[in-house]
């Protein structure tokens, strides 16, 4: 008999062990969220508006106006993030737009950017000339290569997308010319800052240096709108995912805009933000 009552005391704290694992709350990472000193950018507090959803601030001015967590917390490819905020247009006759996101960092807390882990299909080249403070280097042409007359190009390339996140990137490109000879000549925006060697395996990229700004967007209606990103950890491969932090991340900063890049508010529009929660489980 005691043997039986054992072996279910045994059996019970085990379940208990796994019970409390498996469904353990998610733990909140945000460190006194409601001081203005816990933020960075745009930190104005706005108590008068609150409504029991923890402390609120107010957004406004020209786009994009930033407002992020001062400071950087440590992620885990292993497990889910999920970041809540509730955004809400103070006035319905000035409605305000707004942005949410990251600020993502390597483990060398080096922010990475957009163009460093998008990279375009089927664009391999070499460098055949590139010298420091030259606005031009010169490629081994390539088919279609007409598609990337805008974009950047990223030195270092590896087939298998090792070297992103890759911050070795060219200033914009102005234009793409064919020489007639076999090669391209890359026009750039700013001069090169360093010399490459010919036969530097190049690749190009999207242009833009934004952090990880989409995972919530448009316009925010009076009453409130919860936005939600529910992270599952870091990819392993380029791209821009909407479910996982992007290749290379190591740290992270929650942040919210004001306004949308194609829905700008007018001038006197207010954002309201709420709610604010970032809480990481198994």
């Amino acid at each position: 008999m005691k043997s039986c009552l054992k072996k279910r005391h045994l059996f019970t704290g085990l379940f208990c062990i796994l019970f409390l694992n498996v469904y353990a709350a998610p733990r909140e990472l945000l460190v006194n969220p409601e001081k203005p000193e816990s933020w960075l950018g745009k930190v104005e507090p706005a108590p008068q508006y609150e409504r029991g959803k923890g402390p609120c601030f107010v957004l406004y001015g020209g786009y994009p106006t930033v407002f992020r967590y001062k400071t950087l917390i440590p992620v885990d490819a292993a497990k889910t993030y999920t970041y809540k905020v509730t955004m809400r247009t103070l006035d319905p006759a000035l409605p305000a737009s707004g942005y949410l996101g990251f600020y993502l960092y390597d483990k060398n807390k080096r922010s990475i950017r957009y163009c460093e882990v998008l990279p375009l299909a089927n664009s391999k080249s070499q460098v055949v000339s590139a010298r420091k403070g030259d606005k031009f280097l010169m490629i081994k042409k390539f088919d279609n290569f007409e598609r990337f007359k805008t974009f950047v190009v990223a030195f270092h390339a590896k087939d298998d997308f090792s070297d992103i996140p890759n911050s070795d990137v060219s200033p914009a490109i102005s234009k793409v010319l064919d020489n007639g000879d076999g090669t391209l000549r890359i026009e750039l925006k700013k001069p090169l800052t360093k010399d490459y060697p010919a036969g530097t395996v190049t690749r190009f990229h999207s242009p833009y240096t934004v952090p990880m700004y989409y995972l919530a967007s448009g316009w925010m209606p009076v009453e409130g709108k919860e936005c939600v990103a529910k992270m599952q950890g870091v990819s392993d491969k380029p791209g821009i995912p909407s479910v996982k932090f992007w290749k290379g991340t190591k740290y992270v900063q929650p942040m919210i805009w004001f306004g949308n890049w194609n829905r700008i508010p007018k001038k006197g529009a207010k954002l309201l933000v709420d709610g604010i929660s970032f809480t990481v489980s198994e």
